[in-house]
């Protein structure tokens, strides 16, 4: 069988005259171009050029060859054309569940508008992804770690909560309200090691976190700036001689096609 690379160097030696013009046409060498011509005379058992100082003239063959091969490539080209347009990348994107996506989605977005060969797609697990949001703890195995922000923890309540117009709260000031359990974070745990908060209900998400307590059914130990995400909820300063913060950040495979995007994103959300 003819591959299509050599036809690709015959049209080009029959359009310039030469092997060495076909060769500067396909970036190759001359010797390249000789050689896959000699080939496909070879499989065809008859020659494709005269060989003149002029330069070289197709033979009935070769000529019978330039119309067949010219549509053919022809309409190689325009497959691959065709297809290149429809081809779209997919970026699979995982998000810890104690990370709130809200605040990144701008850069999604414009990300998505910048990169239209983009196709995003949310796995279920980290070991999944090739970009996740995650607290440093959490990078998934076999994973960078691109720090975004580093941040502290306080007491998430809904805006109707008698104590939510405090600065500033401790665990004692909220003992006897119920909380809602992020079994999920493994630094909001620490806080709980020392006091014992009756458990309204463990969440799944910190989405879910923000919607149990703006419905006034818990309060929760969260990371402050999640204040900014949800209406509902005021996040006030939690007083404790435990100074625990946790950085958030991307994460991405070790792959040259997940490093670039991770950090067209970080670009994108440092704007």
């Amino acid at each position: 069988m003819i591959e299509i690379t050599p036809l690709c160097y015959f049209l080009s030696a029959v359009d310039t005259g030469t092997f060495t013009g076909a060769a500067r046409a396909n970036q190759v060498s001359q010797p390249s171009v000789s050689a896959a011509i000699q080939k496909i005379e070879t499989r065809l058992g008859g020659k494709l050029f005269l060989r003149r100082k002029a330069g070289l003239k197709p033979t009935a063959l070769g000529l019978e060859m330039y119309q067949m091969a010219s549509s053919i490539v022809e309409q190689m080209q325009s497959l691959e054309s065709r297809l290149l347009q429809q081809t779209r990348k997919t970026i699979r994107i995982y998000c810890q569940p104690d990370i709130l996506l809200t605040p990144y989605a701008p850069a999604l977005n414009t990300l998505g508008r910048n990169m239209p060969e983009l196709q995003f797609s949310f796995a279920n697990t980290a070991e999944d992804c090739d970009i996740s949001f995650s607290a440093q703890d959490c990078t998934p195995v076999g994973h960078q770690f691109l720090p975004l922000e580093t941040e502290e923890y306080g007491i998430a309540l809904a805006r109707s909560h008698p104590l939510s117009q405090a600065k500033s709260l401790s665990l004692e000031d909220v003992a006897k309200y119920p909380i809602i359990a992020r079994p999920y974070c493994p630094r909001a745990d620490q806080f709980l090691q020392s006091v014992t908060l009756p458990v309204a209900a463990n969440a799944i998400h910190d989405q879910q976190v923000l919607d149990l307590i703006a419905a006034g059914l818990g309060i929760a130990i969260t990371p402050l700036s999640h204040a900014r995400s949800h209406s509902g909820i005021v996040v006030r300063a939690l007083i404790s001689p435990k100074n625990i913060t946790r950085t958030v950040g991307l994460t991405h495979r070790k792959t040259a096609f997940s490093r670039d995007l991770a950090s067209a994103l970080l670009d994108q959300i440092g704007h």
